[in-house]
């Protein structure tokens, strides 16, 4: 989590275009927007240029959207206002004024961050006199804006960096590494959110029975086993994606999309569904993005005492059977309710990352591919690149072996089980 000085974050009743205004700032789609109130569900970081200085932006769901979901919400945002820098209330020209606006202008205040209301969808000058009406809120005249039609945002980013007293803490320094990215997918109500805020030992993702209840990635900043990570919660990943509902639709799309440039990829199952063609196609899509992969086997809290030692090796053989791009991956039976497992993958995490950066001699390398089978002539091998390995083979005449050969007796030889393996070919 960012610290309070450099996370502006955008508050609002639902509906009012929180979103819609989050991604204009950013440059991006980054949040799932549409006109149904409550679509988003969680919130959303992503870095924006306010006037020249890049800040944190955090986008947060409709505050009092009613039910369980939405008293949540409302605990994340109070949560989130204690660490903000700033705070964007953002309001909309086609409400009025509601008890619930105060209430929240009331939140903002008695948690003490500097404060800019923003009256959005005034997408003329003629609109724009009915941003007045907000000042009841007492957080001084809002700025009318139009974040769906690029209004005033000009404005709004040099207002914003006006909001921040602390000096620009400037670029990344050249040497310090970028963190780690991992993503937990899976079908949904498998218990991914459980998991990612049990991993970062806190309430982070919003967590339902029902499932589809996270919707936008959630990314969130953790030091894991002495190493800076950036953790991905996703949207569950169903088999009929062509279903009528665009939110749902969207979603999905966007949680398969997060595998890019991800190093490490957790594939979470339900150990009390039999496991279905889904899960494998999901883990083809992570074969085809390479990063490395970890199962975890979830909710073994449900299971009856000691049958998890019972089932754990059947699980493993027959995972490593069905998914076999891989070698021999990590898999562990975890629970967010118990905390089992949860200690161990975060280790995993570590190891896997680890290995993914290998590099390994050309001497080891020679000495790997001596019994391969060889016509003639010696199998050639060179380590080109790394995050993931990859290496230039070139085989012996005749030699008709593929990539999957070559790559398992390489995590073989070296241990990278879990982790991707390029092979490139190469001519004498």
């Amino acid at each position: 989590m960012s610290s309070r000085g450099d996370l502006i974050i955008i508050v609002g009743r639902p509906n009012v275009g929180k979103s819609t205004l989050f991604n204009r700032l950013v440059g991006e789609a980054a949040a799932i927007t549409s006109p149904i109130a409550g679509t988003t569900r969680d919130w959303l970081e992503s870095e924006a240029n306010a006037d020249g200085r890049m800040v944190r932006l955090a986008d947060t769901g409709g505050w009092n959207a009613g039910g369980a979901v939405g008293d949540h919400l409302d605990e994340l945002v109070r949560r989130l206002l204690a660490k903000a820098g700033a705070v964007i209330m953002v309001v909309s020209r086609d409400m009025n004024p509601h008890a619930d606006d105060m209430a929240l202008a009331n939140a903002v205040r008695k948690a003490g961050p500097p404060v800019l209301a923003v009256c959005n969808k005034c997408d003329r000058p003629g609109d724009d006199a009915v941003s007045w009406e907000w000042s009841r809120l007492g957080l001084g005249a809002a700025l009318p804006v139009s974040a769906a039609q690029n209004r005033n945002l000009s404005e709004l980013r040099r207002r914003i960096a006006a909001l921040l007293s602390s000096p620009d803490p400037g670029p990344v320094p050249a040497g310090r590494a970028k963190p780690a990215r991992g993503i937990l997918l899976g079908q949904p109500n498998v218990g991914k959110s459980s998991l990612f805020n049990a991993l970062l030992e806190e309430e982070r993702s919003l967590v339902d029975a029902a499932p589809g209840t996270t919707r936008d990635p959630v990314i969130e900043s953790a030091i894991l086993a002495g190493s800076r990570w950036d953790l991905v919660d996703t949207a569950g990943v169903s088999r009929r994606r062509d279903s009528g509902d665009a939110i749902a639709k969207d979603a999905q799309s966007r949680a398969l999309r997060s595998l890019q440039g991800s190093d490490v990829a957790v594939l979470i199952l339900d150990l009390t569904v039999p496991l279905a063609r889904q899960d494998l196609r999901l883990a083809s899509e992570i074969e085809a993005e390479f990063p490395c992969l970890a199962v975890a086997l979830n909710k073994v809290d449900l299971l009856e005492p000691g049958r998890s030692a019972e089932l754990l090796p059947k699980a493993v053989e027959f995972l490593h059977k069905r998914f076999p791009g891989m070698g021999r991956f990590p898999v562990l039976m975890t629970s967010a309710v118990s905390g089992e497992g949860v200690p161990a993958l975060r280790q995993v995490l570590a190891d896997l990352m680890h290995l993914r950066g290998a590099h390994i001699s050309p001497q080891a390398l020679a000495g790997t591919a001596h019994d391969w089978p060889s016509p003639g002539k010696a199998w050639i091998l060179r380590q080109t690149g790394t995050a993931p390995p990859t290496f230039s083979v070139i085989a012996p005449p005749g030699a008709k072996l593929g990539v999957r050969f070559v790559a398992n007796r390489l995590r073989e030889a070296f241990g990278l089980h879990g982790v991707p393996v390029r092979i490139r070919w190469g001519h004498r």
